[in-house]
């Protein structure tokens, strides 16, 4: 946390706490000012100026080494509480010197609370009391008894100051938690902008490689399987060898085209200029010139746009199955379904293969698609459910709700 945010963060009794410093010095000045102008003083200035000195040193460099650069309250209770006992002892022997010095009581009463936790204060308090009334008594030549009124006069005076000071106290502890929230909650607040960081950067990530799986990695797949397909041809089968190069040559411009795409990253080039259900046709029928297998693409319900994510999350879904389904189905036929249900969109795709449990895993797949499905999906607040039934076909399932 830097400087300036600590300065902010200073709790009010600490920013004035020269002001209770100052009161406390302020009246031992004047009670040491009143005591030199004492006409009727019957001592030598000297022993009174002598244990001044000595309480302002004991008060001042006690305190100094006790907090030791830390001004939170009550760090060290027992050394706080002994210099203040300290104060009152000197108090006491200059108060028998002279009775300027009762001018120092004025200071006395705050530093006892501004220093000590509240019991210790209870106890300084109560012990300066004492001290004041055996001094008053002692200079009017009265008994210290309850039937004394100046011993009235005292403890009430000394009970007010505890009521006083306990309020004070809990105004003091009050601002110390509060800070100590505020501090506690700019740390939570630091740390959840680090994770909510350290998330957005593995989501960008896991939307690249989706990206790049999706276009590039499907691309590449494609281009190597018609590679090898009019490899088979050759030589006796030229029409089929520049069919099969004339597909790849297509690919590789459209994968180079998609890759610019997830660079720039914009929505598929086939989700531009036309809607959901067209694209997902087009993209049906060039899957099935290429593969001859017979895909029938149908779409129920209204035909409402959707938000870009929800459009690019099911044509990828559809990409994806279709992809797996030439590399692992051995199908036959291929059913595309896109339903519009009011609060919820729904993408089937269908096909007579072979199942999971009987496909063939091919070198060219490397296992991230339906991961990638998944998280697509979820992001959405959607799934993805796969049926399958060994030699009946799979069925992907993609669900995502529609937002109001």
């Amino acid at each position: 946390m830097s400087s300036t945010n600590r300065h902010q963060q200073t709790d009010v009794w600490v920013k004035w706490d020269w002001l209770w410093t100052t009161i406390f010095y302020s009246s031992v000045a004047v009670s040491t000012f009143f005591m030199l102008v004492d006409d009727g003083r019957d001592r030598t200035i000297w022993l009174p100026l002598a244990l001044t000195a000595v309480l302002l040193l004991w008060h001042g460099v006690g305190f100094k080494l006790t907090y030791g650069g830390d001004r939170e309250r009550g760090t060290r209770p027992y050394l706080q509480f002994f210099i203040i006992l300290g104060d009152i002892g000197l108090w006491f022997v200059l108060v028998n010197l002279s009775p300027a010095y009762y001018f120092v009581l004025a200071g006395l009463f705050s530093q006892i609370f501004r220093h000590l936790p509240i019991p210790y204060a209870i106890v300084a308090t109560l012990l300066l009391t004492t001290a004041i009334i055996f001094q008053q008594t002692s200079d009017e030549g009265q008994p210290v008894s309850l039937d004394n009124p100046i011993v009235w006069i005292y403890l009430f005076a000394g009970a007010a100051s505890i009521l006083l000071g306990a309020w004070m106290s809990a105004i003091i502890n009050q601002s110390m938690q509060r800070r100590q929230l505020i501090e506690q909650l700019e740390i939570t607040q630091a740390e959840l902008a680090e994770t909510k960081r350290h998330e957005g950067m593995l989501e960008e990530r896991q939307r690249l490689a989706r990206e790049i799986h999706d276009t590039l990695a499907q691309g590449f797949t494609s281009i190597v399987m018609h590679l090898e397909a009019a490899e088979q041809a050759m030589p006796d089968q030229p029409e089929t060898v520049q069919k099969h190069l004339e597909q790849a040559r297509t690919t590789a411009r459209a994968s180079l085209e998609q890759a610019r795409r997830v660079v720039q990253d914009l929505r598929p080039g086939m989700l531009e200029n036309q809607s959901l259900p067209d694209a997902i046709r087009r993209m049906a029928v060039r899957w099935q010139e290429e593969t001859n297998i017979p895909v029938t693409t149908t779409v129920t319900g209204t035909s409402n746009a959707l938000h870009p994510d929800m459009e690019v999350t099911l044509l990828r879904a559809a990409q994806e199955s279709l992809s797996n389904i030439r590399k692992h189905a051995q199908a036959t036929a291929v059913q595309i379904t896109l339903s519009y249900m009011g609060d919820m969109v729904i993408l089937d795709v269908q096909d007579n293969g072979v199942g999971l449990n009987g496909a063939t895993p091919s070198s060219l797949s490397g296992g991230y698609g339906l991961q990638a499905m998944r998280e697509r999906a979820a992001q959405l607040g959607g799934a993805v459910e796969i049926e399958s039934e060994p030699g009946e076909g799979t069925t992907v399932v993609v669900s995502i709700p529609i937002s109001s």
